[in-house]
């Protein structure tokens, strides 16, 4: 798409660094492709409609209802901000419920594909207007709004007022790229450039993308957490999954028409070799048989395709370092290895509160053997003598079922941790059988919105047993158990892989009955929340699975914690009544719900000037108080401030502090005296229907 015309200029890191010239090739709508499905692509289609209809825990009726349904995802995809289509098309497309169910049915995704290959043309002109509006002076002085998000917007009624829109993003992208300092010309060059790279990709669709969008239009409709993987996004998972994959360590990302690291991982070959830096451009990729290949221009997932490959092969890197026409390039050799996500792995450290130690854990993902490394950093902070710990599972989006039930049992001593209940109603509990507790002492949990599936089970196992506090943000709400099953089999004749899919096939309850669907779990002592909870959550989801309850479990208890949530809600409070970082977290949100609520913007150069130095006057005295409450002397810009600070994790502090109260607070009753057993077991079942909080998701 994009080829380098290079002059050498010296010999570096055992490679060659070049100046280089790049010209980017536009494609034309005639090279747009006009997509079909393929054979292997049937045959995911037939599978993934059996399993589906079939085996989905809610039962599925093909009417026009669910046709309707699957359009509305379908157009969700294909026109995300409704900048597209007319009221008038859109009509005529909800028209056509019974191709749609065709497509479900019997496969016939001819009309799918059809409006998937119209909305290619749709775009490409959407991005050409952009390219030319550019060429010349960006009209910026007249009054003006731009509606930002237009989910819930209607669609418009004719071209000349989807034309007015494109007008008005355009202006928006214009004037953002002038408030970050770029000049007229170089803002115009850089959205040129930015949606050239868009029409090359559009060029570069392929039948797997039509189909994918189908297929998750499709498995949206039944419920949120149902979707089909391809063969690339499969693989993804596996890796996500296990923390581990093999390659060269290097997080990418696309930017415009490049490629670029993000981030090194620790240990991998791309961080050990000392000659990559984030922000440097992937612009060629040359393999061990010496095949090369020029990558700019090329999609995100083409290029991790090429990058990647078996432990021991090796790969070269063609590298672009700087900016402009003065832009190096130089080539890095790596040798690929196993890359452990360790990042991502639980890690365990401590915090020192009013001279006591409090240990925290981090849960980031419930991975394979998840189990086996919080057995570890139990033990590593038990030798270094905590008295209480907290579990912090923010934005923790779940994971693996039984490791939430294993995971969970090394702070209880025995019993069911989780139910499950199938389509037909069968349930069947989750228990820790293993009677031994890795720890036994004050416990608190800490999640957000964004703390998800296993994360909820965990949260809510904890708390109806009494091991846990509970502090921060309600939790995402998805009490919904999936799936996840490959759809090639071992006797297929072809060695075309077909992807996997998603699908739901039950739902889980906490141990007192109730489902964490849609109301998640509930903190003791609420924090501050850090998102809207309209826009994230499970209530947010289209086609959502209702809430409802189950019977209890026959399971023990250890501890009121209800008896310490008074007192331990007042000792936070008084704590946090002059925190600046909470103050300032409170008004933080306060100002995007205001912000929000008026929808549009303004298209006018000086007025968004003038919202742009109020929002760096917002920003540098909510900075400067937070650094003047840390003892640090305050900055006078925001600029200043350097890109990797950081400020004092305050809700993970604050959780600590709590924690602390906990440990006091049970010393004061005398429940952690050397005689006395810690917790005194109690029936809980007599509780359960008055208990408030509710979990929610495993993905599996």
């Amino acid at each position: 798409m994009r080829k380098l015309i290079c002059v050498a200029v010296a010999a570096v890191l055992s490679s060659q660094i070049f100046v280089c010239e790049a010209k980017l090739n536009v494609p034309t709508i005639d090279d747009l492709p006009v997509l079909s499905l393929q054979n292997a692509q049937k045959t995911a289609c037939s599978r993934t409609a059996n399993y589906f209809l079939r085996a989905h825990y809610k039962p599925v009726e093909l009417n026009k209802d669910f046709a309707d349904d699957i359009i509305d995802q379908y157009l969700s995809f294909l026109d995300y901000n409704k900048s597209l289509y007319t009221k008038d098309e859109i009509s005529k497309i909800y028209q056509n419920s019974d191709k749609i169910l065709d497509a479900v049915s019997k496969c016939d995704l001819s009309y799918p594909l059809s409006l998937y290959n119209d909305n290619l043309k749709r775009r490409f002109l959407k991005y050409s207007f952009f390219v030319d509006y550019v060429k010349n002076p960006v009209d910026v002085s007249e009054k003006g709004q731009v509606e930002i998000d237009r989910r819930k917007s209607p669609y418009f009624s004719s071209q000349d007022e989807i034309r007015k829109q494109w007008v008005a993003e355009v202006k928006n992208e214009y004037i953002n790229q002038v408030l970050n300092d770029k000049t007229d010309e170089k803002a115009r060059e850089r959205i040129k450039r930015r949606y050239e790279a868009a029409l090359g990709r559009l060029a570069q669709t392929t039948s797997e993308d039509a189909f994918s969008t189908f297929e998750n239009a499709f498995a949206t409709a039944i419920d949120p957490h149902t979707s089909y993987l391809s063969p690339e996004d499969s693989e993804s998972f596996n890796d996500d999954i296990n923390l581990s994959l093999e390659g060269i360590g290097a997080v990418l990302s696309s930017e415009d028409e490049f490629t670029v690291i993000n981030s090194l991982i620790p240990g991998s070959p791309a961080e050990l070799s000392k000659k990559l830096k984030p922000k440097d451009k992937i612009v060629g990729v040359r393999q061990e048989d010496g095949s090369y290949e020029d990558i700019i221009g090329w999609r995100l997932t083409d290029v991790v395709k090429k990058v990647k490959g078996k432990k021991g092969t090796k790969v070269t890197l063609e590298i672009e370092r700087g900016e402009g026409a003065g832009a190096k390039t130089f080539s890095v050799e790596l040798v690929r290895d196993k890359i452990k996500l360790q990042e991502r792995a639980a890690k365990g450290e401590v915090k020192t509160v009013d001279g006591n130690k409090v240990g925290v854990i981090s849960i980031k993902s419930f991975y394979t053997d998840l189990n086996k490394d919080l057995k570890k950093e139990i033990a590593k902070l038990k030798r270094a003598k905590v008295r209480a710990m907290v579990i912090d599972l923010r934005s923790n989006g779940g994971g693996l079922l039984p490791e939430a039930t294993l995971s969970t049992g090394l702070f209880i001593k025995d019993g069911p941790v989780v139910q499950i209940r199938d389509a037909v109603g069968n349930v069947l509990p989750q228990y820790d059988e293993d009677a031994g507790i890795d720890f036994d002492g004050p416990l608190v949990v800490l999640i957000n919105r964004l703390s998800a599936s296993s994360s909820e089970i965990m949260a809510a196992a904890l708390r109806d047993y009494g091991r846990a506090i509970i502090v921060g943000d309600t939790s995402f709400g998805k009490g919904t158990v999936q799936q996840n099953r490959p759809l090639t089999r071992v006797y297929d004749f072809s060695n075309a892989d077909l992807g996997s899919i998603h699908y739901t096939i039950a739902k889980f309850y906490r141990v007192s009955g109730l489902s964490t669907q849609l109301k998640g779990v509930s903190p003791d002592i609420a924090f501050p929340p850090l998102v809207d909870d309209s826009e994230f959550g499970e209530r947010s989801e289209p086609n959502a699975l209702a809430w409802d309850k189950i019977a209890p479990s026959d399971y023990k208890g250890f501890l009121n914690v209800d008896a310490y949530v008074n007192d331990l809600t007042r000792m936070h409070e008084e704590r946090i009544k002059d925190d600046v970082a909470f103050k300032i977290m409170k008004e933080d949100m306060a100002r995007y719900l205001k912000l929000k609520a008026e929808k549009s913007l303004s298209v006018n150069l000086e007025d968004r000037k003038k919202l742009q130095q109020e929002d760096e006057a917002y920003r540098l005295n909510a900075v400067n108080a937070r650094l003047k409450s840390i003892g640090k002397k305050p900055i006078k810009d925001i600029k200043d401030l350097p890109e990797d600070f950081e400020f004092p994790d305050a809700l993970l502090d604050e959780a600590a502090a709590i924690a602390n109260d906990f440990a006091s607070l049970i010393e004061q009753k005398r429940y952690l005296a050397r005689t006395t057993p810690i917790f005194t077991r109690f029936s809980v079942s007599s509780v359960a229907e008055d208990h408030k909080a509710s979990s929610g998701i495993d993905r599996q």
